[in-house]
């Protein structure tokens, strides 16, 4: 008698989910477009309002978040020397695809020189480079401009505007 009960348990809880409406998130956007191929006009008004509805509720709940080119090209700053493969896909670009940005202006906010380890530089925007090379930083100094590019195999060269020896560096923070 269980085994009875819970596969009609069953099969009313498949045909309630087979008619509940789509799920919130991408698929909302895809129901606005949908609405352009309504011909008549006061179904497709009412299919605007309905998605619009459905799509304003999905971006005031989180399923959903709008970003403009300028908001993605400052997360893509931000993101600079981090490895974040899925970056590129998420603004609209091949996985593959060149990186927006190869190097970066920043202003040095704090140097550590660490006794017997790497020094570390924290620069005005809160991004944490730690030296990974040998060469000497006394030309490294609190307040001064640096450029970060992108070097061979992955790594980034740290140029000081000052002058001196650029030093290789990785992304920590």
């Amino acid at each position: 008698m269980r085994i009875a009960a819970f596969v009609v348990f069953a099969l009313f809880a498949s045909v309630a989910a087979a008619q509940t409406p789509p799920p919130h998130g991408a698929g909302v956007l895809d129901q606005v477009y949908a609405c352009a191929a309504v011909s008549a006009e006061a179904e497709r008004l009412a299919c605007y309002d309905q998605a619009v509805g459905r799509l304003r509720q999905a971006q005031t709940s989180g399923e959903v978040v709008a970003v403009d080119r300028a908001q993605a090209e400052e997360i893509e700053r931000d993101a600079f020397g981090f490895s974040l493969p899925s970056l590129p896909r998420l603004f609209g670009r091949e996985r593959d695809a060149e990186p927006t940005f190869s190097e970066l202006q920043l202003e040095i906010a704090r140097v550590e020189h660490r006794t017997n380890q790497p020094a570390r530089f924290t620069m005005s925007n809160g991004q944490v480079w730690t030296q990974i090379g040998t060469e000497g930083v006394r030309h490294v100094r609190t307040g001064g401009a640096v450029r970060i590019r992108r070097a061979a195999l992955g790594s980034f060269l740290m140029s000081v505007e000052a002058g001196g020896a650029a030093v290789r560096v990785r992304r920590t923070q």
